[in-house]
C-alpha cells in the first residue's frame, strides 16, 4: 500500500515538473484582428519617419569650399557622446537630430570661420553672379537647409536595429533598413534549428515613449510559408524582438536532465570509488596468490649426507 502512494506521489511530481518545464503559453491574439488592425505587414509596408541620428551612426559630411588647406570631406563617426569631428572645425553635436537639423546646425557652426558666400546662405543672381538683393535692398538668403554647398548624409545606420532570439542558428542584434519582415528576419538569423517550436514564435514591439504598453504579436509562420499568408509577416520597426521558444518536449527534456544530474554525479561517485576499492582487493589477493604459489613450488636443494646423494 505504502508502495503505491509512492510510486503515485512520484507520479504527480512528475508531471507536475512537465507542466513547470513547458511554462505558460502565451494567449495569442486572433489573426482576424490582426489582419484588421492596420498593423504594417509584408504587403501593407508603411514608411519610416525621419532617420533620428544616434551612436554609432557613420555620417558623411562635405563642403565644396572650404579653407584652404582645411577641407571638410569624408566620413564621421557618431562618437558616444553625440558629437562629430570636423578637425580644424571643432565638433558638432548631432544626436537625436534628423538629416536636416543637423545640416542647419553645422553651417551655423560652420559661419565662424567661412563666409555666407562660400557656404551657400546667399542667393546668387544668375545674370550678374553677384548677390541677389531683395525690395529693402538686403541680400536674399536661402534656408540653410536648402543649401547647396554642403551636403550631409547617414552612410551607415549602425543604431537602429532589430533582434532574433531563441532557437535560431545565430540569434543576435541585426541592421535594420525599413524593408525586412519577420520572414527575412529569421532567414538573416540562419533559420530555425531543429529544437525549435515553429508554432511558437512571438514578435514582441516595445512600447515607444507615452504609450501604455507593449504589443506582443504571434507569428503564423506555417501560414506565412507554406500558405503564403502575409498576415503575420510583419514589418519590423527599430527595437523589434523576435523570439523562437524551444519546443516542449525539448524543455522537458532538459529540465529533467537537470534535475537527476546531481543523482547522476552521486551514483557515479560512489560506483566509481566502489570499482576503485574492488580493483586494489583486487590486486592484493592477487599479490599473495602469487607469493604463496612461489613458495610452494620452491625445490629445497638436496645436502651430501642425504639419501639419494651422490
Amino acid at each position: 500500500m505504502d508502495r503505491t502512494r509512492r510510486i503515485r506521489r512520484t507520479g504527480w511530481l512528475l508531471i507536475v515538473a512537465v507542466c513547470a518545464a513547458c511554462g505558460c503559453q502565451t494567449v495569442k491574439t486572433p489573426e482576424e484582428k490582426i489582419a484588421s488592425s492596420g498593423i504594417p505587414t509584408e504587403f501593407k509596408k508603411v514608411s519610416m519617419p525621419d532617420y533620428v541620428v544616434e551612436p554609432p551612426d557613420l555620417m558623411l559630411v562635405e563642403v565644396l569650399e572650404a579653407l584652404p588647406g582645411r577641407p571638410i570631406s569624408g566620413e564621421r563617426l557618431v562618437r558616444p557622446d553625440g558629437k562629430i569631428s570636423l578637425g580644424f572645425y571643432g565638433d558638432v553635436y548631432v544626436a537625436g537630430l534628423t538629416i536636416p537639423e543637423i545640416k542647419e546646425k553645422i553651417i551655423f557652426h560652420l559661419r565662424k570661420f567661412l563666409t555666407d558666400e562660400v557656404l551657400g546662405l546667399i542667393e546668387v543672381d544668375p545674370n550678374t553672379g553677384g548677390p541677389m538683393v531683395g525690395e529693402d535692398g538686403k541680400p536674399k538668403f536661402v534656408d540653410p537647409r536648402e543649401c547647396d554647398r554642403v551636403f550631409v548624409d547617414v552612410t551607415a545606420y549602425n543604431s537602429k536595429n532589430y533582434y532574433v532570439e531563441g532557437d535560431v542558428g545565430s540569434p543576435g542584434r541585426l541592421p535594420i533598413t525599413g524593408n525586412e519582415t519577420v520572414l527575412d528576419a529569421i532567414h538573416f538569423a540562419g533559420g530555425l534549428i531543429p529544437t525549435a517550436a515553429p508554432q511558437n514564435i512571438r514578435l514582441v514591439r516595445p512600447a515607444p515613449p507615452g504609450a501604455c504598453c507593449e504589443q506582443l504579436l504571434p507569428v503564423n509562420l506555417a501560414a506565412i510559408i507554406s500558405g503564403g499568408d502575409s498576415t503575420t509577416n510583419y514589418q519590423l520597426m527599430p527595437g523589434d524582438r523576435i523570439v523562437v521558444y524551444r519546443d516542449p518536449i525539448v524543455r522537458t527534456t532538459v529540465f529533467i536532465d537537470r534535475l537527476a544530474a546531481p543523482f547522476q554525479t552521486v551514483l557515479n561517485s560512489i560506483l566509481q570509488y566502489s570499482f576503485t576499492a574492488r580493483s586494489v582487493e583486487f590486486l592484493r589477493l592477487g599479490t599473495r596468490g602469487v607469493g604463496g604459489a612461489a613458495a610452494a613450488t620452491t625445490t629445497r636443494p638436496t645436502l651430501p649426507n642425504q639419501p639419494g646423494a651422490r
